[in-house]
């Protein structure tokens, strides 16, 4: 199986993630080391103040994360995430997830998470890291 085609059932694995589905979540683009995750904002998403519920936000970049950490068919898990929310996002809207590989060794990756609104203003960030069990994904 090419790179290419372990990538598509990668993105159609996570794609089909239940929970990611039930808060809107899109994986828009993935690839080895890197993935973009969208979710278009509604009033499900609102906490009791009236302002985006930071689970959800953090579930986006989480799934982002999550995404390109096993983008190289390696399931690994996370074991760290620093989390820091800069600006709260407006209630409508769609928010974009960006996971960026930094480091990969054989057991340890190390990624930077960033969550922006459509204008590109950043809502959060965070640097997580993951252990790579080393077992395939797909076959």
């Amino acid at each position: 199986m090419s790179g290419e085609e372990t990538c598509g059932r990668l993105k159609q694995l996570f794609s089909d993630d239940p929970f990611s589905r039930k808060l809107g979540i899109e994986l828009v683009e993935l690839r080895p080391g890197y993935a973009k995750a969208a979710m278009r904002l509604g009033p499900d998403h609102l906490n009791f103040n009236g302002f985006i519920h930071g689970g959800a936000i953090f579930t986006l970049m989480d799934q982002a994360f999550a995404a390109a950490s096993n983008s190289h068919n390696e399931s690994s898990v996370a074991v760290s995430m620093s989390v820091q929310f800069v600006n709260a996002p407006r209630p409508a809207g769609a928010l974009y997830a960006e996971a960026k590989e930094v480091e990969k060794s054989r057991k340890l990756g190390l990624y930077e998470l960033e969550v922006r609104d459509e204008e590109g203003k950043l809502i959060c960030r965070s640097d997580g890291r993951v252990y790579r069990i080393g077992k395939p994904i797909v076959e």
